[in-house]
């Protein structure tokens, strides 16, 4: 009977000190958890190493890589498309640490950077804008626009915030000044811009060198277009001013070519035997003369009248062939 109470207190001891082991575990696995997520919580902010925003506010996810539940929380508003913001390490310390968080700045930064995204509108950009605003203005033909002033570092955001438009143009023709405002973007201040716009000719020219004495082709004209101010005196503006004729002097391809660089192709040479004839009503006279330079057709040229050794004008009417302007040449 003794031996019976024994076990069964036996039994008694060995449950209590399981239930102790168990209680002993499960605590353990409770605090081992506690603390992991202490940790986690407390694990120091990671400051990116490169902060570009393409918004117009920064957020703890802008600037902490592990920022976990904070990211969307709000610590500035963004500089201008293009631009930089300076935040103070201190502030952003203050920061982490108001919403249960630290950031350690290990490396004692002075400054922490922000940069805002952008695109740079080009001047290429900018003078199509000052071209549409003039157009839908009424001035009619082609322009080359030159912006002297306001053209610098004008950034517009990269995801959106409305179209670029000039919204006037205050534009002078008789000098080509100009001076429009530019809105770079929805909420941005006006940019004023100032410069010069051109009027621009379409004109035939050359697509190759040509040398003197070549005779221009269909195939040897481009239209090319170029300002008004640089077309010179008495400038080529038509096709057919071109064609047939041959070139006074060496010509550069794609340049505005002017009336006294080419001429009608020469009819008769330097040396050349010609007849020359006089006309009068009842009355025509002929005579041989040899040309004393190249010329062409209405061209007026000096030759010798073989009958009489006297030199005489003549214009040329053809291959051979001239008509005398004076009545005294044909003498003997």
């Amino acid at each position: 009977m003794a031996h019976r109470i024994d076990q069964t207190g036996m039994r008694r001891k060995f449950g209590i000190i399981a239930l102790a082991v168990l209680f002993l575990v499960v605590s353990a696995s409770l605090v081992f958890a506690t603390d992991a997520t202490s940790l986690i919580k407390k694990e120091p902010l990671q400051l990116r190493s490169n902060i570009v925003v393409d918004r117009e506010t920064i957020t703890f996810g802008d600037l902490f890589s592990n920022s976990g539940g904070l990211e969307a929380i709000v610590i500035s508003n963004a500089p201008a498309p293009g631009r930089k913001l300076t935040l103070s390490p201190l502030v952003l310390s203050r920061l982490a640490t108001d919403n249960a968080r630290q950031w350690n700045n290990v490396t004692n930064l002075r400054r922490v950077l922000v940069k805002r995204a952008g695109h740079r509108l080009s001047n290429r950009e900018l003078s199509q804008l000052i071209k549409d605003e003039m157009r839908a203005n009424g001035t009619s033909g082609q322009y080359e626009i030159l912006i002297s002033s306001g053209a610098t570092g004008i950034y517009v955001p990269t995801n959106g915030g409305g179209f670029s438009y000039v919204q006037s143009v205050d534009f002078n023709p008789s000098n080509g000044g100009f001076i429009a405002s530019l809105v770079p973007y929805d909420g941005a201040n006006t940019v004023t811009l100032r410069g010069r716009a051109w009027a621009v000719k379409q004109i035939p020219a050359l697509n190759r060198a040509m040398s003197v004495g070549e005779i221009i082709t269909a195939d040897d004209i481009k239209w090319i277009s170029t300002r008004a101010d640089r077309l010179g005196v008495n400038p080529i503006l038509a096709e057919d001013q071109l064609l047939g004729k041959a070139v006074r002097r060496s010509l550069r391809p794609q340049t505005p070519i002017r009336l006294q660089d080419v001429k009608t192709p020469d009819m008769v040479s330097k040396g050349e035997l010609i007849t020359i004839t006089y006309e009068l009503p009842g009355l025509r006279l002929t005579a041989r003369g040899k040309v004393l330079a190249n010329a062409g057709a209405g061209d007026i040229v000096r030759v010798i009248n073989l009958s009489s050794n006297r030199t005489i004008e003549v214009t040329i009417t053809g291959p051979g062939k001239a008509v005398a302007i004076s009545t005294q040449i044909l003498g003997g």
